[in-house]
């Protein structure tokens, strides 16, 4: 938990990053840009604040030492000694541009803001804040002209969506980061922050349920895929936790152990995250993404039940074929553990 109930913004200075691509250049501050306290007020309200709620948690990291990531590597030297703000903020600005190779990136303005006093679990703490602008929104100002008023259509950079965001903390590699124009390129979390997904207990469970429905879907028969949701159901509520281990071993019942490191392979990849045998999984969090996969009974290809009350499972499933389709009996148990 982050409040930033105390926080303080020390330090902002703002530089413009164009399209390496098209050999746009970029311009570095040579200063810190003025500020003001309702200035501050909007940046916290509308940069920081969105970034600490509504960020995903990732870390940085680098393929041979972390201390070669570039954005972490700077951000710790500014933390050491924020004196050294301006010069490193420039170094980070030139790292942002030799990233900005992708044609649909578009050139704009580059904000890195040093906060002060976000207090965390283990105290006060600094951050950073980098703000990447490739767009700006149509206002409207009113000017006085010859002791008249006239509405005047400006140009600027909006409050309402942050657009490419990341803040970290001076207490170690957790970055949160905000990317509202990711659909277009992925160069602000991969080339410029060089992030991977945090292994938290809720990315954790929401890759670990994406595999279980992967291997739901490939079990062929009714009677198989029912025992595989009990089975799954009867492990959850079992202990607090389940490592993905058992989770994979459970999956090898009713798959051959390369179908199901198949489909392990592709979950890692898309999660970003390396779900190795001995990571352990919250089971009241695993619950959450697997409910589909245990509320569901399979009668036929693209015929499927669902139970959708939180405590009805259902236990049986007996299929017959008859002239004009099917006919099923379904058992459904109702259990005893409490539903979130």
């Amino acid at each position: 938990m982050i409040d930033i109930s105390a926080v303080q913004i020390k330090k902002l200075i703002v530089h413009q990053i164009g399209n390496q691509s098209r050999d746009e250049g970029y311009v570095l501050s040579k200063h810190e840009a003025n500020r003001s306290a309702a200035l501050d007020e909007l940046l916290i309200r509308n940069y920081l604040m969105p970034l600490i709620r509504q960020g995903h948690p990732y870390d940085f990291h680098h393929e041979s030492d972390l201390s070669l990531n570039t954005i972490y590597h700077f951000s710790g030297l500014i933390f050491d000694n924020p004196d050294t703000f301006n010069v490193h903020s420039q170094s980070i600005a030139k790292h942002l541009y030799s990233a900005s190779t992708h044609p649909n990136i578009g050139g704009g303005e580059f904000i890195v803001i040093l906060f002060d006093n976000l207090l965390t679990e283990t105290g006060p703490e600094q951050a950073l804040g980098f703000f990447r602008i490739e767009g700006k929104s149509d206002y409207l100002d009113v000017q006085e002209i010859d002791e008249s008023f006239s509405v005047v259509e400006r140009i600027g950079i909006s409050l309402e969506k942050i657009q490419k965001g990341a803040i970290t903390l001076s207490g170690g590699k957790r970055v949160y980061v905000v990317d509202s124009l990711g659909q277009k390129t992925k160069y602000w979390m991969n080339s410029f922050l060089k992030a991977a997904l945090s292994e938290t207990p809720k990315n954790c469970a929401k890759a670990a349920g994406n595999f279980l429905k992967a291997v739901s879907d490939k079990v062929e028969s009714t009677d198989q895929a029912l025992a595989f949701s009990q089975g799954l159901d009867e492990r959850l509520a079992g202990g607090d936790e389940i490592s993905m281990g058992e989770i994979r071993h459970l999956s090898e019942r009713y798959l051959s152990e390369e179908q199901v490191s198949e489909l392990l392979d592709d979950v890692r990849e898309k999660a970003g995250l390396g779900i190795n045998d001995d990571l352990s999984i919250d089971s009241r969090e695993l619950d959450r993404y697997t409910r589909n996969v245990r509320t569901r009974a399979r009668l036929a290809d693209g015929v499927n039940v669902v139970v959708s009350q939180g405590k009805a499972h259902i236990a049986a499933v007996d299929v017959e074929q008859t002239e004009d389709g099917l006919r099923a009996v379904i058992d459904i148990k109702l259990l005893n553990r409490e539903a979130d």
